[in-house]
């Protein structure tokens, strides 16, 4: 499209077509170009196997119960595998779904606050390095974010219209998100949880059936997931997937001070000395690690359960300084400068327009609970930096209306000096 065209347009058709050709272009070139040339993150492609474990799908369908296999991604990648399509595809295909989350963005930011304050959070969305920087490999981080946007797109409407479809549809949308990964879970029935407290307190018998019925689509879409992790595992129960017990075991090394301070490499020394850990808790209950997941996470739980009884504290120290480490924790030091200074910028923004948001009395709980509640919960178990990408839209969103703000302040100084020289002029 044209810059000629696209200036013909309405002003709010026009604001979504700029965040559109401005979220393409730039995952475009980071595919083609960027990517490539840098040497600031590692550019493996593939670095979990996800296309294996895709075309073990494809080959002999789902067999063995890991956390890796048991996730939406690649069973996505599988779908791409069947239609006949290659890793590529999957590339061009997340490079739209980066446009996407940048649309919602848009349509967010403009629901909630006014049209300037989406049109910033979208194209900062569409720039922004970290999101980008998972669109050319085979990382879930592109659908997760996706997912979870998709999903606080959700919530803010069911907000403004608790029927029983949106409560359908937050429950769905919501769940294959969880099924993503399992982080947004925990937001999901707080958010649940507070709109029924809201139904009961307006007495409501509509909204607080939208809101049972949320939580019956939530348990519809997950019933054949947890069924089928039953089945594959012999009969044993896996909610979602195996890992938890491990990412909080983790949570205690990669916390110490010469990690969280990036002394040393987290994702080489901390991860080689949490490895040499999980060995050894195998070896104690007579097994192996990494030979059935499942088992892996019965006994790691084991361990977790006993530390947090006899060493609170330094749960209390790694849950802390977890806190802070997932805004940047990253796999060196140069590298995590790039998430630490943005995460600086974007919350000095975003309580700026919260403060706004406040004055206003708008309803930005729907942007900041979904933040703070993946803070929290990550910072129980492994709090890495990329693990706060799926919620770097919302804080996106409040950094753009903390930037309207400052925008507002500048442009009524400005007119208040012209007002001031007309006045003098005059007299």
């Amino acid at each position: 499209m044209s810059s000629e065209a696209i200036a013909d347009l309405p002003p709010r058709t026009k604001h979504g077509v700029i965040v559109a050709v401005v979220a393409l272009a730039a995952a475009v070139l980071m595919v083609l170009v960027f990517y490539r040339l840098q040497s600031i993150v590692a550019n493996a492609g593939d670095p979990y196997d996800y296309a294996r474990i895709a075309r073990g799908f494809v080959e002999n369908g789902f067999t063995k119960l890991t956390r890796r296999a048991a996730s939406l991604y690649p069973e996505f990648i599988a779908v791409v595998y069947r239609f006949g399509g290659s890793n590529l595809v999957v590339i061009i295909l997340q490079c739209f779904m980066h446009v996407a989350t940048c649309l919602l963005v848009f349509s967010l930011g403009k629901r909630l606050f006014n049209a300037r304050t989406g049109l910033l959070a979208g194209l900062f969305c569409a720039l922004h390095p970290m999101l980008l920087r998972y669109v050319p490999d085979l990382h879930m981080e592109t659908l997760l974010v996706l997912m979870c946007t998709l999903t606080i797109w959700a919530t803010v409407r069911f907000y403004d219209r608790p029927t029983i479809a949106n409560g359908i549809l937050v429950g769905v949308i919501g769940m294959c998100a969880t099924l993503t990964k399992g982080v947004m879970l925990p937001y999901l029935g707080l958010f649940g949880i507070i709109c029924a407290v809201l139904a009961l307190r307006r007495r409501s018998a509509k909204e607080f059936m939208a809101v049972v019925a949320m939580f019956i689509a939530m348990a519809v879409v997950l019933a054949p997931w947890t069924y089928r992790n039953y089945q594959v595992t012999g009969g044993r129960f896996v909610l979602l997937t195996p890992g938890a017990s491990d990412s909080f075991l983790r949570g205690y090394i990669f916390t110490r001070w010469e990690f969280a301070t990036l002394q040393k490499p987290p994702y080489t020394d901390a991860e080689n000395e949490s490895n040499d850990w999980f060995r050894k808790i195998a070896r104690d209950a007579g097994t192996e690690w990494e030979l059935d997941e499942v088992v892996d996470e019965k006994n790691n739980a084991r361990v977790v359960k006993h530390l947090i009884v006899t060493e609170p504290l330094d749960t209390a120290r790694k849950f802390f300084v977890g806190l802070f480490t997932f805004w940047y924790q990253m796999t060196s030091l140069r590298n995590s400068l790039i998430p630490g200074s943005l995460a600086i910028i974007g919350w000095t923004l975003a309580f700026v327009g919260l403060q706004r948001a406040h004055r206003e009395a708008r309803p930005s709980w729907l942007i900041w609970l979904p933040i703070v509640v993946m803070n929290v919960f990550v910072a129980a178990l492994i709090p890495l930096g990329r693990y706060s990408i799926p919620i770097l839209p919302c804080l996106m969103i409040l950094a753009a209306f903390g930037a309207d703000t400052l925008m507002n302040r500048r442009g009524a100084t400005a007119a208040g000096r012209d007002s001031a020289s007309v006045n003098a002029a005059v007299r």
